[in-house]
């Protein structure tokens, strides 16, 4: 949650025109006052694990919610 004095602050220090758009008041407020990530050079590495078995379809051709998580969770 943002102060109120700390975003009148943020427009004192940069001189920002009350016609300005508060979208991008806010974009630079955050922006300014948020702690970017840093982002290393090395690429990350991810192991990507395939399950053995495919999803069957069911036999009756209706779906019901068993067929689902077992769907979503391979």
């Amino acid at each position: 949650m943002i102060k109120y004095g700390d975003l009148v602050q943020y427009t004192k220090e940069n001189h920002v025109n009350w016609d300005t758009d508060l979208f991008s008041v806010l974009r630079g407020f955050f922006e300014q006052y948020s702690p970017s990530p840093t982002l290393s050079n090395s690429p990350i590495q991810q192991e990507i694990i395939f399950p053995t078995e495919g999803f069957k379809e069911p036999q009756d051709g209706e779906y019901g919610t068993q067929d689902l998580i077992n769907l979503f969770s391979l």
